[in-house]
């Protein structure tokens, strides 16, 4: 399940599960892009580290 949590700061911070983050490769500060779908959102995998 994927979550949203709110930081004291007011910023957002999207949760997903370890074993889907470990089955895609991804690695915290690596970056999604978010784009809008007719029925929601679709992530895209930023696989570049910052």
């Amino acid at each position: 399940m994927v979550k949203i949590q709110k930081l004291p700061s007011g910023q957002l911070v999207i949760t997903i599960p370890k074993r889907l983050a470990e089955y895609e490769g991804l690695d915290r500060g690596m970056d999604l892009v978010f784009k809008k779908h007719k029925e929601g959102f679709i992530l895209e995998i930023n696989k570049e580290k910052k």
